[in-house]
This record gives C-alpha cells, structure tokens and sequence, in this order.
C-alpha cells in the first residue's frame, strides 16, 4: 500500500487526479508568505486593519459611553494578518496554549495601547474608561496595572501604561498593583469565556423553570369578571376588572380588538379573539398581564411601519439616543418593532402568554419597549409564503423565556433584537425563513429546539452577540443548521442531519463539542479567517464533505490528545487515531466516500506534502487538521439516532453531562473549563505532557517558541 500503480484498477483516474491537486496546491500556496517576516520590526497599524479576536469591543456598555477594553495588536511569523486582541489578557492567554503557535507561528512583534495621557479611570458599572484612544506601546516595555477595579464586559482586564509612574498613579486610585509584562503573562485571569457558558448552560435552563414558575403564580388571580354575563364584550370587561384579577372568556368567537391597561389575567375557555384585518388584536400596555387560552386571528398584515421609521431618521436621536438617526439597528427596531401582530405587548414587563393560538397576517406576538415575557404552549400559524408574513415572535428589547411552543410558516419563528439573557427551549419550528434569529443578542440560551426545512438556517445568531449557549437542538433538512457569530458561544449537544450545511464556526473565542453532523452536504464550516475557537469531540458521519475553510490560517480542530471523530479517517495501514486526518485535503475528504483513496494517501507524493504542510506557511492557509482523530464516536447512541430511517427528532440529556460529567472523555474537557483563562485553556503547569504526538500531525514551524530568546517575550 506504500506505493500506488496508477494501471491496476479502474480508481486509477481519481487517484490521478487527486495528487495532481495536491502537488499544485504545494506549488501554488508555497509563496504566499515569501517576505521575510523579521526583515524589519513591523509599526503598529490602524486597529482597524486588524484581524480581531478576544472580546467584542462593540458591546452595548462600551457604545454607551467612554468605556473601553484595552488592546493589543500582534503580527505572528506564518501569519499574513495582524492579530488585534481586544484585551490584553486575550493575547496573554494564548501564549503557552500549544495552539496558537501552530496555527499563526511565534509572535514577532505584539503592542499594547497604553493609556497613560488618556486620563484613564471606570465608568460608574465599574468598566475601564478613558477619554480617548491609547498610544501604541510593544508589549515588553509597558507596565501593566493587574487586579484592580477596573472591569471589562467579561471580568477582570489588564490596564497598560508606557511609564511606570503613570500605571502606579492608576493603581493607587483603583487598586490593584504594577506588574511588568512577564508577570503578565504567567497570570490567569477572572475572565469569562466559552467554558464559563458551557457551565452556565444548565443555570440557564433552571432559570427558564423558575419565570415559567414565577408567571403561573403571576396569572393565577380571583375571578372578577365574566364576559357575558358581567360585560358585553371583552375590552368591557377589562375596563371594569380591578387589578390582579381574572376575567373570564367563554367558549365563542369574539369579533373585537382591545387595549390592556390594568394588570389583570384574560382566561379563555375555547374562546378566539378575531380582528377587523387593520392593526393589531390585542395591544397590551400595563406590567403583569396575562393572556391564557385563547386563539387569536384577524390582525392587518403590516410588517413594518415606515412612518415610525421616518419618525426617527427625521431626528428623534434614535430609540438609544445615539443621535445615529440613520443607523441601520436604529432602522430595524423602529421598522421591525412597529408592525401588526396577533398580540402586541409596549411597555408591559412581566407579560405571561400560555396555551394560545394564534393565526399571523404579520407578526404573532410582538414585544417592544422591555415587555419582557415568559411564553408557554404558544402556537403561531404564519403565512405560507415568507415573503408575506413576519416573525412568529419579534422581541425588541425585551427578554422573552419561550417553552413547549410552535411556530410554523412566516418568516422567522423567533426574531430577537437586543434581548440578552432570553431562552427559547423544547420548542418545534418547520418551514420559516429561520427559526430562530437572534441580531445584538447576548447571554442567551437556545436548547432542546427541534427545526426542520428551514430555509436559510435553523439557528442564527448576528451581529455582536457574546455568551450565547446553543445547545442540544436538531436541525434537519434546512440550508444550514447552526451559524453563531459574535464571541465567547458555546455550541454543544446539537444534532444535525441533512442539510446543506451542518454548522460554521464563526463565533470567536468559542467552544463547539459533541456535536452531530450527519448526512449533510457539508458538515462544518470554518469561516473566521483567524481561527480562536475548540472544535473538538464532534462526530462527522456520512456527510458529502465533512468540512471545509476559506481564507485564513490553519486551523487544529482538536485539544490536546482529543480530536473529532471522522468518518473514514481512520481507513488504511495505519492504526486508528495515530495519523492526522485534514478534511479539507482533497485526499482525506474523499477516505469515506472512496475507499480507492486510501492508495493515495499512502502514497509517496502524499507523504511529501505532509512534511511540506508542515514546514512551508503558505501550505498551512485555508486548512483543516485534525492531529488525533478519534477511533470511535463521541455519542454513537446518537449517531444511531439520527441516520436510522424515519428518525425524529434526537435528545440528549446534556444537562446530566455538563453538570457532572461523563467519565474520562469530559474529564480533561472540565480541567480546562475550571482553569479561568480567557478561552478556557489550561494553565501551563497543567499542560505540558499534552502536547499532540500523533504521527503525520503538523509540526511546529521553524524558528523559536514564545519564551525562547526571540519573539514577544524580549520584544
């Protein structure tokens, strides 16, 4: 098998074919990084130009006003981007990870902005603030102000200074002490991460059970008021209901459209509530109300106001007062936020909607202004077409806990813009453009979700979003499964079969685990041009192409002596898990689709380009590796599941596993969970016998390592 005959069998034109590929890709990919990259000490660049990583410096509390997070700019040896780190503690973490070094190379030059003329100080929430922007300082020759008052959106930050005195003057007023760079470095810091959201994950999910709780008390009130036999009509009878009552609806239609201005509870028994075709059915404008049993149908069918848009380009300062009047967010919130729906919700905090129905022309249930809601056994029935309905919810600024609810047709089941710390749980979603969208939207948990035929995604999430958990959802024949954005998700547990494309990885600084892609045209994405995240104990079966990467640097899939488990990596002379498997090398991808590329990658020519993957940067651009590939599946109790014909919708118990662990496998996973770093890495100390040793695995690239005699520990 060392060797191939391209003339005995009939594979022999594929085998061809595939080292043809490959030896071009050597010859086209080996200048890409010509230059010698120490030819001269690289100047800082405009952060701007900048690749970023860490976290999102655009978060809601620093647009707010002056706060900031301090950053870093790195230029690596194999690296054609300028790294920015937002937060020097980001970078500090990444030096010893074992990861970073081989993927980008040794840092050559890394600078900290030093704020030592920026009048630096905190916001009254306690984040770090100055008046303005840093000078540009290498990392070496800053002093750092370490433990003190001064936060960032994720925890603890790191303050630089070009001079000491300025950094002991900051120190004195905030607290906290003066370190020099190496100090730095050998730090770990209280910072939340993707591991911090991977424990956070089953918390979320016993808070959702509590506000589930919290609203059946809330709606549990004395009867008042009869519809009927009490009042002619139902806006009658709230009107003359006393607060933190109940009215009762009985069984019947009711042609009418009504206003909520008192807390009170709104029972129906069998009873629908049908509008005229113009506005809104039932707009709910007072805190703790309460709408249970109820079907609802007839609102207009106006997605959007664009007078309400019109309104606030003409100069109102923007619903956040950013005076951006043309600002596209300001755009969507007061476009999105001001259509028809079945039930309308301003200003009504603590809205509890439970066992209802309802028939959407536009939106199903709408919530603006903070009308924060808990949502149970919800059913909205959208149109047929995307194009002419809207979201089954459409959430603006309000923090919705939606369970056990459907939503079916339209054009997003769940629309979310700017509703942090919001969860939609064991609910069901079919034939929507997505299913749920999240824009600007933070701290949220997605789980136990069961998507099908969606037209673009089962699960977006844009737009500046950190500390999401996607967890244990199944998304079946849609364009896409998964695509997360943003920083520091975790995205577990999920299964996903037959769509077009699994998941992607473009959330920063994230965590993807256990999930499983099978039977999809693609499995996985990569799409950040700079890699930053763990891809690791997923399981790939039967997918036409288990992965594939755009432009960028390599990128390991793998932590430590944990990779992903491939089908048909493990094919050939070798035994399973002691070869590197790359699914994005035109070889390695077709193992399980063509058993005649095994004599391929034995091949000479292949082994070549191995070593060459290795030691040229430009072979590493634009690639996938899996260093040690599992032998077996991670979940093959759900792998089962989820090829077996007919399947259903696939559950794990993912709360079980992340809150006790399951064994060995989870093991080494929550060592790095505990460790606090900034992308839940190990500390050195924990880490040094895990380096991967796999044969055909990457090497390191030539030239020394961080904390050697060169790169950015003397810089």
């Amino acid at each position: 098998m060392a060797f191939f005959d391209p003339y005995g069998d009939p594979s022999r034109a594929l085998r061809i074919a595939l080292v043809a590929l490959l030896l071009a890709a050597v010859v086209a990919t080996a200048g890409a990084f010509a230059a010698d990259p120490e030819a001269a000490a690289p100047s800082p660049v405009a952060y701007d130009d900048a690749v970023e990583l860490g976290l999102s410096a655009e978060t809601d509390a620093l647009m707010a006003g002056s706060a900031r997070v301090p950053r870093t700019q790195v230029f690596y040896s194999q690296l054609q981007y300028v790294v920015g780190y937002n937060g020097v503690e980001s970078f500090a973490a990444t030096l010893d990870d074992g990861r970073t070094e081989r993927q980008f190379g040794y840092p050559i030059t890394a600078y900290v902005e030093t704020f030592d003329d920026a009048r630096p100080g905190t916001t009254e929430t306690g984040l770090f603030a100055s008046e303005s922007a840093g000078e540009w300082t290498t990392a070496a020759e800053a002093t750092y102000v370490v433990g003190s008052d001064a936060r960032s959106p994720a925890g603890e930050t790191v303050v630089p200074f070009r001079e000491r005195d300025a950094a002991e003057a900051f120190a004195a007023d905030h607290g906290g002490r003066a370190v020099d760079w190496e100090t730095v470095r050998g730090r770990s810091f209280d910072t939340d991460s993707a591991a911090t959201v991977r424990s956070m994950a089953p918390e979320r999910w016993d808070a959702a059970a509590e506000r589930v709780a919290a609203a059946e008390r809330r709606a549990d009130r004395p009867v008042s008021v009869v519809v009927g036999a009490d009042a002619p009509t139902i806006e009658a009878a709230v009107a003359a209901a006393p607060a933190n009552t109940t009215v009762v609806v009985p069984p019947g239609t009711y042609d009418e459209t009504l206003t909520v201005n008192e807390s009170v509870t709104i029972a129906g028994e069998d009873a629908r509530i049908s509008g005229d075709g113009n506005g809104s059915v039932i707009t709910v404008r007072a805190p703790d109300v309460a709408l249970t049993g109820i079907a609802v149908d007839g609102s207009g069918n106006q997605t959007r106001d664009p007078e309400a848009a019109r309104e606030g380009r003409a100069g109102d300062g923007g619903v956040d007062g950013s005076g951006d009047d043309e600002s596209w967010d300001t755009n969507i919130q007061l476009g999105y936020g001001h259509g028809d729906a079945g039930i309308r919700a301003i200003g009504a905090p603590g809205l509890v909607v439970d066992d209802v129905t309802v028939e959407a022309n536009a939106s199903g249930l709408l919530l603006r202004e903070r009308s924060h809601a808990v949502v149970r056994d919800l059913r909205v029935d959208g149109t047929d077409e995307w194009q002419d309905g809207f979201m089954g919810i459409t959430g603006m600024e309000s923090r919705v806990t939606v369970t056990d609810s459907a939503f079916e047709g339209g054009r997003d089941g769940i629309y979310l813009h700017r509703a942090d710390g919001s969860i939609v749980r064991n609910s069901t979603f079919a034939d929507n453009r997505y299913g749920t969208h999240l824009m600007y939207t933070g701290d949220a948990l997605i789980a136990d979700n069961a998507f099908e035929n969606e037209l673009y995604a089962g699960v977006t999430v844009m737009t500046r979003p950190a500390g999401n958990a996607i967890v244990g959802n199944d998304v079946r024949n849609s364009s896409a499964g998964i695509q997360v954005s943003g920083t520091r998700t975790y995205v577990g547990y999920n299964t996903l079969v037959g769509n077009e494309l699994g998941f992607s990885t473009s959330s920063r600084g994230s965590l993807y685990e256990r999930n499983v892609a099978a039977d999809n045209e693609l499995g996985a994405r990569a799409t950040t041009v700079v890699p930053s995240s763990r891809v690791v104990a997923n399981d790939f079966v039967g997918n036409a192409d288990h992965a594939t990467a755009g432009a960028g640097a390599l990128r390991v899939w793998a932590d430590g002596d944990r990779g992903n488990y491939w089908d048909g990596a493990n094919v050939g002379v070798h035994e399973p898990g002691e070869r590197a498997y790359r699914p994005t090398s035109p070889v390695d991808a077709a193992l399980h689709r063509e058993v005649a590329a095994v004599a391929v990658r034995e091949s000479p020519a292949v082994a070549l380009l191995d070593r060459l993957r290795g030691t040229v940067p430009g072979a590493r651009s634009g690639s996938i590796i899996d260093p040690t590939p599992a032998t077996a599946p991670y979940s093959p109790d759900r792998v089962d599941a989820a090829i077996a014909p007919g399947a259903g919708p696939v559950r794990t118990d993912w709360r079980a596993e992340l809150d006790g662990g399951s064994g060995d496998e989870d093991a080494a996973m929550n060592a790095h969970d505990r460790s606090g770093t900034a992308d839940g890495i190990e500390p050195r100390a924990q880490r040094s016998d895990r380096t991967p040793t796999a044969a055909g695995a990457t090497a390191p690239a030539a030239g020394p390592v961080v904390g050697s005699t060169r790169g950015v520990s003397d810089v």
